[in-house]
């Protein structure tokens, strides 16, 4: 009994042993994935990269005066206009969009950016219209928190110098935006006041926008998307056609501070020298995307795949979909209806060979779309179909006009049939003259072991072998036996 189980595990490993295994994702990389619709890589364990959803992450253009993302541990301005001095912490636990955001806990100025001569705030500029966009998550409301400040100093009509003050804060749990001699007048100061409406919810993401526009003078304040106030810079307050314009200055060192009395997180802090139209109000760009590999070539045609295994995680509802397409056709490559969906690790029992492969993967979020699945690796487990091994020996008799062939059958359950070629030079086997037809002579099925040639010339000397076919088609044999030689004699020379 003990033999028995020794020999069953030696041939179970051994059948293991011929399968192959192909990588991807983790140490790996992810170079096989060929085709990426709204998905992107972002950090995973380690070193490693997961494959999700593009996120939302906004991207410097022209008209971008400040971008923070909060995603390293030192902040920085990505578009270098401005020099953040002072640092707070940032955190993967409590991310919107990217890697991580910003952590605030009611420090007095935790985090102060210095404006250099081409930003915004440099404190001697006169922008035209503009936008200041950021994600909040409130942990909990202190006293008097100050989201963004700027102050800096003007001179009135009559040369003496005022304050001038942008001031986003939390009052009463509601946003209210204070714009101090922000707008230049030559009759008098001004002072317009933004108050939300509507109540900031604590441990949740909501996104906040300010933005003027410059034709017109209106100055909105939008939550989520939603307007919570509108105001005119206007000697009114209302469209009245007189549109004052910012004037940005400053006597001494001019500096915004984000945070101050702040507890919670923020993310996407971003400053326009534009009218921001259409925010971007989503955790991905899209609510759904996928990735397709590159065709991968598993060597000949007939390889056998075994299954999928993929290590991924689908948080809350969100969704993830795969498929596979194998075929002995490069051309069916190209073909979307031949897409057949898995699922990782199961075996495959059909639709399974094929020399070539694609998989692909969609993803889809969750109903709120704030979480997408994640993908750290795959394994592909597939049998190389092997050429099949040559017929051990090929036996001939010559006989009148016509040599008779016999060979033993190969064990390989995937042999269709045998390849027999013949010529009248050692190693050249061209040979047209048998009734047969030409060389190679094809013998359809596995149980098929002996031929008979006809139609040869008596006693010119016939060079011989044999290769078997397996699934891949007669196109694709063996490797051929020994070479053997006879010569057809007319009946009664034996």
């Amino acid at each position: 009994m003990k033999n028995l189980l020794i020999l069953f595990l030696f041939l179970t490993s051994s059948l293991y042993a011929l399968n192959s295994n192909l990588s991807i994702g983790d140490s790996e990389g992810w170079d096989w994935i060929e085709t990426w619709n709204n998905t992107e890589l972002f950090d995973g364990k380690g070193d490693h990269k997961n494959l999700g959803l593009k996120s939302a992450e906004y991207k410097t253009d022209e008209f971008t005066d400040l971008l923070i993302h909060f995603d390293n541990t030192s902040v920085s301005d990505e578009t270098g206009n401005y020099t953040i001095e002072s640092q707070i912490e940032n955190t993967q636990n409590e991310k919107l969009i990217g890697n991580a955001s910003g952590v605030f806990r009611g420090l007095k100025e935790p985090l102060t950016l210095y404006p250099g001569p081409e930003a915004l705030f440099s404190g001697n500029s006169y922008p035209d219209s503009f936008s200041i966009e950021f994600w909040l998550n409130p942990s909990r409301f202190g006293e008097n928190p100050i989201l963004l400040s700027y102050r800096g100093t003007i001179r009135d009509k009559n040369s003496n110098l005022i304050p001038q003050e942008l001031i986003c804060s939390l009052k009463d749990r509601k946003l209210n935006w204070n714009l101090n001699n922000f707008f230049y007048t030559e009759e008098s100061n001004s002072y317009i006041e933004l108050a939300g409406i509507t109540s900031i919810i604590p441990n949740t993401w909501h996104h906040h926008l300010l933005r003027f526009d410059s034709s017109s003078g209106l100055i909105e304040y939008l939550l989520d998307g939603q307007l919570e106030a509108i105001q005119y810079a206007s000697k009114t307050g209302t469209e009245d056609g007189t549109i004052f314009s910012p004037l940005i200055s400053s006597t001494g060192i001019p500096h915004l501070t984000l945070g101050n009395n702040f507890i919670g997180y923020m993310d996407e802090l971003r400053i326009s020298k534009a009218f921001i139209q259409n925010p971007v109000l989503t955790r991905y760009q899209e609510t759904k995307g996928n990735a397709v590999s590159e065709i991968i070539d598993l060597g000949r045609l007939g390889s056998k795949l075994r299954n999928i295994s993929i290590e991924h995680e689908i948080p809350g509802d969100s969704a993830i979909f795969f498929y596979y397409n194998i075929s002995n056709n490069l051309g069916t490559m190209f073909d979307e209806t031949n897409w057949r969906e898995f699922y990782p690790g199961e075996m495959f029992i059909s639709h399974n060979k094929g020399r070539y492969l694609k998989i692909k993967i969609d993803i889809r979020t969750d109903g709120e779309e704030i979480l997408t699945p994640s993908i750290a690796h795959l394994n592909i487990t597939y049998k190389k179909n092997l050429q099949p091994l040559a017929p051990s020996y090929l036996n001939v008799t010559g006989k009148n006009h016509s040599i008779s062939l016999s060979w033993p059958k190969l064990s390989e359950p995937d042999i269709e049939g045998y390849l027999i070629y013949y010529g009248t030079k050692k190693g050249n086997y061209y040979g047209s003259e048998a009734v047969e037809g030409a060389s190679p002579l094809i013998v359809k099925g596995h149980e098929i072991n002996a031929l008979d040639i006809t139609g040869l010339e008596n006693g010119k000397l016939y060079y011989f072998a044999i290769a078997a076919y397996d699934d891949a088609g007669f196109n694709y044999p063996g490797k051929l036996s020994t070479e053997i030689t006879c010569r057809p004699i007319p009946s009664g020379d034996n």
